[in-house]
């Protein structure tokens, strides 16, 4: 199985590839270029998509894999020996997954749900704490890709209230036939675009799960 490591390692160069197709698609946007803005808006929500789904399930492959491999969480405390050698990650799966894996799954879209379950399943001293900021701007991730991802009224409202409040603090105007691409591409976010500062808020917390 993999290590945390490797698991880190794989995610951010997903990652890397994202920023990097990122930067080709906006090096083409523009009058006689390849893209035009409606295509850039709904590039960059795929792109975005992309690095929260990935980010889902690298933290889920870490905690299945601590859940394995740590003598203090509650698979390991309850078992000494295992019949094989995977047996602890297969176990581990089962714990954390939905009852009828495949067919039903267990939500994962909130980091709340990856530090709960840690408390839980992992008890005292894992990894799966981050600072308030960035916690805060993993939210604000999950809001801008239930308004691409869903479509419900309550993700619209969420992200509408979301990109009228500080730090975007978006005027009923600007706000005026804005589509989740369109403000992922255009808006700034601490100095850079939406979809930037995503990318290094992932990054960054990658790295500070897994150092």
């Amino acid at each position: 199985m993999r290590t945390p490591v490797a698991i880190r390692d794989e995610y951010l160069d997903s990652l890397a590839h994202i920023r990097s197709a990122y930067g080709k698609v906006c090096s083409q946007v523009g009058r006689g270029r390849l893209f035009a803005f409606p295509d850039v808006h709904k590039l960059s929500e795929g792109l975005f998509i992309s690095g929260l789904t990935y980010w889902e399930a690298f933290c889920k492959d870490v905690i299945t894999t601590d859940l394995a491999t740590h003598t203090a969480g509650a698979l390991g405390s309850e078992v000494k020996t295992f019949r094989t050698k995977n047996a602890s990650y297969r176990l581990a799966e089962l714990i954390l997954n939905h009852p009828d894996h495949p067919t039903r799954f267990v939500e994962w879209s909130s980091f709340q749900t990856f530090k709960d379950r840690a408390d839980t399943y992992l008890g005292a001293g894992h990894r799966f704490v981050l600072p308030q900021a960035t916690v805060q701007d993993l939210t604000k991730l999950k809001k801008i890709r239930n308004a691409i991802a869903h479509k419900s009224d309550k993700a619209w409202a969420d992200f509408s209230d979301m990109i009228r409040s500080a730090p975007f603090n978006l005027t009923g105007a600007q706000c005026r036939g804005v589509t989740p691409g369109r403000f992922i591409y255009s808006t700034q976010w601490s100095g850079t675009s939406v979809m930037l500062h995503a990318l290094t808020t992932l990054t960054n917390a990658a790295n500070k799960l897994v150092p």
